[in-house]
């Protein structure tokens, strides 16, 4: 049955990502600038890009893999290697927990809108959380030890996870005690003061060494977008929270996007894993981030930004589900009790009235509730419990028994952006015969236009970028490892070489969600109900073809070369 359960979920989430992908239904953002950087890294040897944004050190495995790949399958591998990931939990939770923990799981949203969407390398907070959760409560610090220290290397922001894990297990030492067996105190607490104390100086040395020297920036520079509003550095971020805590609490009852993203993450499993709160320690950093950012991209329950909660609240809600239970049975059992009273007084009222008594069932009398019934209320917990996440699976996820995949409301979600047509064939072969396959030509294209003969080359960039304007390029081979070792010793860093661009070609498609660079039009049914990002959108089209030549247009899709 385990088995069953990981090939038919894994089968399902490669179907979806590799014939998304094949349909032309991936984004440029994100799927596309990986697509990119993998292929720069692991073709031309600038490691740079690892760092570029975040601290991918986990993308290497991937970057090993992709080498004797052609390019026309590297982008299949990486999303079925995705998939596998996500679906290989299914396993180790039936075989730990029993049927209902993996099918809580199978159905869980989260789950399924990571898959959906594109390739990013927090997935692998899934099984490497797993292995953390399952080493932690086998009693076994090293292997929870292990994986912790991994999954800080999956990006930056998940070293702040790892410390938290060291606060579980420090937690836990304190304790002396997991679900009842007695644990070596001494070794978790030291395993956890490790995590706390590595993952801490790790997160330090990429935000103010290994990401401004490849990207640029200042050291220690947090999303000024996401949480300037709590102060311009850590220091003052930290005294924000901490003196103004109604006015955090405040900012996130008033964002109705934030309420859903909880509703999502923890309503959909009945708020069960709230009852097990030791269990949510590891996912508190993510939270925050999503819950302090003012970027809605961070607290978008459809983003990739719900990878890290996934095992922590999954584990809550196994933890958590026997406490919900006898919470449950003590609730019937006294509404039942207050029903067979009120009951017992009307049948009393009426053989006062009628002077013929008839007593009361077996199972009512002392208002009390027999074997028999409670066995149906104990199933009737499960049943009920079972009924509600299928309803929220079907409402919120992506997948193939969900209400939207079966819709054209949402393009991203419906079927056909996972069934290749003739228009698509129609795209690629234009693609294929327009464009050049020189890596050195430089392609814009719509956010919703991706795939590998656009995307592998040495720049790729969103619609409108490189148009009226040239963008700024890095040239790698000014950021040497020599450059970085310097710059951590001295501080001083060389300024780094760039190239300005203009983009080469442009890619359009008019009858697919319209996009500027990564703002979107609330594309519903098919056309865009913004319109004043539609007026925008159009213009800047306009302005596109009154510079570029028109090298292919059909049934809304146009290819563009610059004159």
């Amino acid at each position: 049955m385990p088995a069953l359960l990981v090939i038919g979920l894994g089968a399902v989430f490669i179907t979806m990502a590799v014939g998304r992908y094949f349909a032309l239904g991936s984004f440029f953002l994100d799927l596309g600038i990986f697509q990119t950087w993998l292929i720069n890294v692991s073709e031309r040897g600038e490691t740079g890009r690892i760092f570029l944004g975040h601290a991918h050190v986990a993308a290497f495995p991937y970057i090993a893999i992709l080498k004797g790949i052609p390019d026309t399958f590297a982008t299949p591998t990486i999303v079925t290697l995705q998939a596998v990931a996500l679906a290989i939990p299914v396993w180790f939770l039936y075989r730990r927990f029993g049927r209902f923990a993996a099918f809580a799981f199978v159905l869980y949203v989260p789950l399924w809108i990571n898959n959906h969407f594109d390739f990013h390398f927090d997935h692998l907070a899934v099984p490497l959380l797993l292995w953390f959760f399952l080493s932690t409560t086998s009693g076994k610090p090293v292997g929870a030890t292990v994986a912790a220290l991994l999954l800080m290397t999956v990006k930056e922001p998940f070293a702040l996870q790892t410390m938290a894990c060291g606060v579980l297990l420090v937690w836990m030492g304190f304790r002396g005690s997991l679900n009842g067996v007695e644990i070596n105190r001494r070794r978790f607490t030291l395993a956890g003061l490790v995590l706390v104390v590595v993952s801490g100086v790790y997160f330090y040395f990429a935000t103010h060494y290994l990401i401004p020297y490849f990207t640029g920036g200042t050291r220690g520079g947090l999303d000024s977008d996401a949480f300037s509003w709590l102060g311009r550095n850590m220091g003052e971020m930290v005294s924000t929270l901490l003196s103004h805590p109604l006015e955090i609490l405040s900012e996130i009852l008033n964002t109705p996007g934030k309420l859903v993203y909880l509703f999502v993450v923890f309503g959909l499993l009945a708020f069960i894993p709230l009852l097990a709160p030791s269990y949510l320690i590891p996912a508190l950093p993510l939270l925050a981030i999503s819950m302090l950012s003012y970027v809605p991209n961070f607290y978008d329950y459809s983003t990739h930004y719900t990878a890290g909660l996934i095992i922590p609240v999954m584990f809550a809600f196994i933890y958590g589900l026997l406490k919900a239970h006898v919470l449950w049975m003590v609730g019937v059992k006294w509404v039942w009790r207050r029903i067979a009273g009120i009951r017992e007084k009307l049948l009393s009222l009426r053989d006062t009235i009628t002077l013929h008594p008839s007593p009361l069932p077996q199972g009512e009398r002392g208002h009390g509730v027999d074997t028999a019934m409670e066995t149906r209320l104990s199933k009737a917990f499960y049943v009920l419990l079972a009924v509600w996440i299928l309803v929220g699976h079907v409402l919120f996820s992506p997948s193939p028994i969900s209400r939207l995949f079966w819709s054209d409301k949402v393009w991203s979600y419906s079927w056909r952006a996972y069934v290749p047509t003739e228009r698509e064939a129609m795209m690629k072969e234009a693609m294929l015969k327009y464009i050049p396959a020189d890596p050195e030509v430089f392609v814009t294209t719509q956010n919703t236009v991706n795939w590998y003969h656009l995307a592998h080359r040495e720049v790729y960039a969103p619609f409108p970028h490189g148009i009226e304007e040239p963008i700024r390029v890095m040239d790698w081979s000014s950021r040497t490892w020599d450059g970085f070792w310097s710059f951590v010793h001295t501080g001083d860093m060389l300024p780094a070489v760039t190239h300005d661009r203009y983009a080469d070609y442009v890619v359009l498609d008019l009858k697919r969600p319209w996009f500027i660079v990564d703002k979107g039009c609330e594309w519903i049914y098919g056309e865009c109900r913004d319109k004043e990002i539609a007026r925008e959108f159009l213009d800047l089209v306009a302005r596109t073809k009154a510079r570029y030549e028109t090298l292919f247009e059909r049934d809304g899709f146009m290819i563009l070369r610059r004159r």
